[in-house]
C-alpha cells in the first residue's frame, strides 16, 4: 500500500475502536445486581416492626386441645384458628374496644397471623411452597356495640399481602364474638392453597419436656 494512505487507514481503525469503547461492545459490563425480595426478606421486615428480636418468626406452644395445627387435604392446607402471640410468647387478651384499643386489636390481629405464617414454615419447611392464600376468617371478641371489626382483621390481611405480594390476596369473613378462648381478642382462621410440590416437613409443635 502506498505510504500516503496509512494516516488514514490508522485514523480509521481509532474511530472503528472509539466507537465500540462507547457502545460497550468492546468492553461488555455486567448487568448491575437487583435488589432481593423475597418472602422472607418480606416477613424480616414485617416481624422487626412488630418487635420480634432479630425478626424472626415466635417459637409455637402447642395446640391447647384435641386438635392439631394444620391438615392437609389435596393440595390445601388448613390451618386452625390463632391467637394473637406477642414477641414474649404472651397473648394479647382483652375486650375490643374497651379493654383493648382498636389500634392496639389491630396490632394484635398481625401478630395472630404472624402464627399461622410461624406454623407454614413449621409444616412446610419452607414458605415459597405457598401458592396462594386463600381464606381467612377473623373473629374479634367485642363490646356489643362495636361494629368496627373489619378495620381489625383488614391488618392481618395486609400482613399476607405485604409478606406474599398478590399471593396473599383472599377471600375473608369478620365476625364479632362475646367471648373468645382464654379471653384473647382476636382469632384468625387461613386457608392456604400449596404449589403441587409441596409437602409436609412436620405436623405440630413438640411439647417442651
Amino acid at each position: 500500500m502506498p505510504p500516503r494512505f496509512k494516516p488514514i487507514r490508522s485514523l480509521t481503525a481509532a474511530l472503528f475502536l472509539a466507537a465500540c469503547a462507547v457502545s460497550g461492545f468492546a468492553q461488555p459490563q455486567p448487568p448491575a445486581a437487583q435488589p432481593a425480595s423475597t418472602i422472607e426478606s418480606r416477613l424480616k421486615t414485617e416481624l422487626l416492626a412488630l418487635g420480634f428480636a432479630d425478626g424472626q418468626l415466635p417459637v409455637l406452644k402447642p395446640a391447647f386441645g384435641n386438635y392439631v395445627d394444620a391438615v392437609k387435604v389435596g393440595n390445601m392446607l388448613y390451618l386452625s384458628s390463632a391467637a394473637p402471640q406477642r414477641p414474649d410468647g404472651q397473648f394479647v387478651k382483652g375486650r375490643v374496644p374497651d379493654q383493648v384499643g382498636v389500634a392496639d386489636a389491630m396490632v394484635a390481629a398481625k401478630l395472630a397471623c404472624v402464627r399461622q405464617i410461624a406454623r407454614l414454615k413449621l409444616v412446610l419447611g419452607d414458605l415459597n411452597q405457598v401458592q396462594r392464600i386463600v381464606y381467612v376468617r377473623g373473629k374479634v371478641y367485642s363490646q356489643p356495640d362495636f361494629t368496627d371489626q373489619t378495620k381489625v382483621t383488614d391488618a392481618c390481611s395486609a400482613l399476607y399481602v405485604s409478606v406474599f405480594g398478590d399471593a396473599g390476596r383472599h377471600a375473608r369473613t369478620t365476625e364479632g364474638i362475646v367471648a373468645g378462648p382464654f379471653g384473647v381478642a382476636v382469632e384468625m382462621e387461613t386457608f392456604v392453597e400449596l404449589k403441587p410440590t409441596a409437602t409436609l416437613v412436620s405436623a405440630a409443635p413438640e411439647e417442651k419436656k
